[in-house]
């Protein structure tokens, strides 16, 4: 389980290092595969360009990103599952914003890799809702705080 755990949090900082470095393949790489199965390839990169042009266009950008804490993993549904803690700096046109969220990991034991979808996705967003109906986990998973620091 230790190094289940390691593993985590290695795939959770490459894929965090990735979305900062704005790296489609790789975010595609850690992207769960049944997310990446339903909007393909092409148009998962197409939203992500969107993505990032709006944030430019708004002058928004990450600063940086790290990974705070990886729950003990749990095995649940014929598979290995972990929450990770992330704390994420942002510039909001000249305002620093910390975004605390988490990444809800799904290990896949054949390729040994983790696989990762926003946690609060899972929680609130009706297209990955149907994506995972019935979604159970015993693990907790916190809400998303954004914190602005005083201009």
């Amino acid at each position: 389980m230790r190094k289940l755990k390691k593993s985590a949090k290695n795939d959770a900082e490459v894929f965090t290092q990735a979305t900062i470095q704005r790296d489609y393949n790789l975010i595609l790489k850690h992207s769960h595969p049944k997310i990446v199965n339903a909007f393909g390839k092409d148009e998962m990169i197409s939203s992500m360009e969107d993505t990032y042009r709006t944030m430019s266009a708004q002058k928004i950008s990450i600063l940086e990103s790290e990974i705070e804490e990886v729950s003990d993993i749990q095995e649940e549904n014929n598979e290995y599952r972990s929450l990770i803690k992330t704390t994420t700096l942002m510039d909001y046109n000249g305002r620093k914003v910390t975004l605390k969220s988490s990444l809800f990991g799904f290990y896949d034991q054949e390729n040994e890799i983790w696989y990762f979808i926003e946690s609060n996705k899972l929680l609130n967003d009706t297209d990955t809702q149907s994506l995972f109906p019935n979604f159970k986990t015993a693990i907790s998973i916190p809400a998303d705080e954004q914190i602005a620091e005083d201009s």
